[in-house]
């Protein structure tokens, strides 16, 4: 029997038996995924609120703008007025506020935000892309860094149950997002397709 080299045992044992794949992500890289998942979530139901009523578009709009006029955002970190505000501002449009790792609001996403004021009652999709991009940004890193397989599960966040795969993940993600972001949709079916 002729022995395999170092290298190409390891191919082969990726090719044969998906070696390395982890069983199970991290808890960490779990509620990182979960948490984009959410905010992606948000910005298709706010994305679908700005394109079916142009009513509500502006009505979000209005609040928007009457919260960033405020000037609450201009000390570095935010100090309580302007923490309110965020809190205030995530309740309307999630994907304009950036979060820590614990899901607490930290800042304003500024270019998000300019973009959002811009095209919120004309083009709704533009609108909400930095936000959709950002996250599906974190989805990728996440995915490249852990190098999970499709059966490799995600862990739930505390006090949830959830019985969710990585590559249904991804595949339920980029489903959602095919109908108003192709673009995206294609980077998650290219990610899908890597592992």
């Amino acid at each position: 029997m002729k022995r395999v080299g170092g290298a190409a045992a390891l191919v082969a044992c990726a090719i044969l038996a998906g070696c390395g794949a982890p069983d199970q992500l991290s808890e960490r890289d779990g509620t990182v995924l979960l948490d984009a998942r959410e905010v992606i979530d948000d910005t298709i139901d706010t994305e679908e609120t700005l394109r079916t009523s142009p009513e509500e578009a502006r009505r979000i709009r209005r609040k928007v703008q009457k919260i960033v006029s405020r000037g609450t955002f201009e000390t570095a970190p935010p100090d309580e007025f302007g923490l309110a505000a965020l809190g205030e501002l995530r309740e309307i449009a999630p994907g304009l506020v950036e979060t820590n790792s614990n899901g607490v609001v930290e800042s304003l996403d500024r270019p998000a935000t300019r973009a959002f004021l811009r095209y919120a009652t004309t083009d709704a999709d533009r609108a909400l892309l930095k936000p959709a991009n950002d996250e599906l940004f974190a989805i990728e890193e996440v995915v490249r860094d852990a190098e999970p397989g499709l059966d490799t599960e995600i862990p739930p966040r505390r006090g949830e149950s959830l019985d969710l795969t990585v590559g249904e993940f991804l595949r339920g993600t980029e489903r959602d997002l095919e109908p108003i972001w192709p673009a995206l949709a294609k980077r998650l079916a290219s990610l899908r397709g890597d592992l």
